[in-house]
């Protein structure tokens, strides 16, 4: 195996969260337009449509608000080792498999 090989598949071993469908981690009526709409389909494609202003009004509109669309990019760029000030307080859940009504106590 050359070098340049290995260190594509080490990359890709290494942040391999970059490639988890967002419809595994995303609620439904969130996941779907994005793939839909925005052609967004992994981690990945989420945080790099994230990174431009434009795409981040569109995404902000297809979450409950504004703070949890940035609090579900804030936690995928986590995932990858990008330092946070994350709160813990969430204006409703993003994530796959809960309610909505979690952070709103």
């Amino acid at each position: 195996m050359s070098l340049q090989l290995r260190e594509a598949n080490l990359a890709a071993t290494k942040h391999s969260v970059l490639n988890i469908p967002i419809s595994q981690i995303m609620r439904p009526e969130i996941a779907l337009p994005l793939q839909h709409i925005l052609q967004v389909h992994t981690v990945g494609g989420f945080l790099n449509a994230w990174r431009e202003p434009r795409n981040q009004r569109q995404i902000e509109q297809l979450f409950d608000s504004p703070q949890q669309a940035r609090h579900a990019a804030a936690v995928c760029a986590t995932w990858l080792g990008v330092k946070s000030n994350l709160s813990h307080v969430v204006a409703g859940a993003w994530w796959a498999g809960e309610d909505r009504s979690v952070g709103n106590a």
